[in-house]
């Protein structure tokens, strides 16, 4: 297979637009390929540790709470190994095909002329879109961004790269409501104003038009092999069991405790009123407190008394706003140990400025249409 086999016979105008829906396709396929896998091995791991669950829960406490509460490391463990670990792994092996057959240079330098003006390239929307897959990997792989925009492309993956928790969480949510056709919806919305988040907090010199990239040369495409395949994909899959993995079972001993004192409850309950703001019930601020921790606290939406209070706009909103109000603790540790610090308190309140405000204009606006 050769460049010239493959030329676009697309118009010049439309290539971004097919660059990036096929950019878009390994996560879309990754998470619909994962959830029919894991709806088969969920019930065969649920079998086998709930007997451990019942067993530990009568251990003393704050002990039988961390690992048996309900963000324990056996109630959780399931999640992360049957849901998010298949996801995690199928994306990088379909970016790693991608990577190896130089595809996604032709994709990303077809971006490239739309990204501009946001101060972004296609490089840096491919790791946005490997953050859907886990977000550490995609963070880390920013070292190697331009140092004009690499900053940008950190807050894009923070705010805008639903990794695997927080999009099956969405989708679980939205199956429960009995609204799955909201995912098109939430995603393009959430792609929206991702973009528009990356042009908010890009500098300068990131906008440049006069920027000119070592990818834009002529790529020649070949037909992925299976080795070349997995040598792009393991670095992937070793940062996610490397880092992510020590950090999930840390937060999920940190959100173990602060909810055996009470202290979630807490914040719930101040955070409460505030939900006004975005047309939502008080109801739905512990999904927001918890998910901000981490992402599937989002699944908080799903119990019947919330799901069924809520109209399709409110439950978009939502879920949204849950999303992409804070990253989740492993994202700002890891964004901490990559950036610094000061860095990431930044992010955090930038973040959660843009994710109010829109979140606020998508209950409002959506509540006139």
């Amino acid at each position: 297979m050769t460049g010239s086999a493959l030329s676009s016979p697309w118009p010049r105008a439309a290539r971004p637009f097919w660059a990036l829906l096929l950019l878009l396709t390994p996560a879309l396929v990754a998470v619909g390929a994962a959830n029919r896998l894991a709806d088969r091995i969920d019930p065969w791991v649920r079998a086998r540790t709930e007997p451990l669950t019942g067993l530990l829960t009568s251990w003393p406490q704050p002990f039988a709470e961390i690992l048996a509460g309900d963000y324990g490391f056996v109630t959780m463990g399931p999640l992360l190994l049957v849901w998010a670990t298949p996801v995690v792994v199928l994306h990088a092996l379909l970016m790693g095909a991608y990577r190896s057959s130089g595809l996604l240079d032709r994709l990303t330098t077809a971006m490239n002329p739309w990204l501009r003006p946001f101060g972004m390239t296609g490089r840096e929307v491919a790791r946005v879109v490997m953050g859907f897959g886990c977000n550490v990997p995609a963070v880390i792989s920013a070292q190697t961004s331009p140092a004009c925009s690499r900053g940008a492309c950190v807050s894009a993956i923070a705010f805008g790269s639903a990794c695997s928790y927080q999009l099956g969480a969405t989708l679980a949510v939205f199956a429960v409501a009995g609204r799955t056709g909201l995912v098109v919806a939430y995603l393009l919305f959430l792609g929206a104003t991702t973009v528009a988040y990356a042009r908010l907090t890009a500098p300068r010199a990131a906008r440049s038009p006069f920027i000119v990239l070592s990818t834009e040369a002529p790529v020649i495409l070949t037909w992925p092999r299976p080795r070349a395949v997995w040598l792009e994909a393991q670095g992937v899959v070793s940062e996610f069991f490397r880092r992510a993995l020590p950090v999930f079972l840390l937060i999920t001993a940190a959100a173990s405790l602060l909810n055996w004192l009470g202290a979630l409850q807490a914040a719930s309950t101040v955070v409460e009123p505030a939900m006004a703001i975005f047309r939502l019930p008080p109801e739905a601020a512990t999904a927001v407190v918890l998910a901000s921790v981490r992402k599937d606290g989002i699944l908080l939406l799903a119990e019947p008394g919330v799901a069924a209070s809520l109209s399709a706009v409110q439950l978009l909103t939502a879920v949204y706003l849950a999303g992409v109000l804070l990253p989740c603790l492993v994202t700002c540790l890891t964004i901490a140990r990559e950036q610094g610090r000061a860095f990431a308190l930044r992010l955090v309140g930038r973040q959660a400025l843009a994710a109010t405000g829109f979140s606020a204009l998508l209950a409002w606006g959506g509540a006139w249409l």
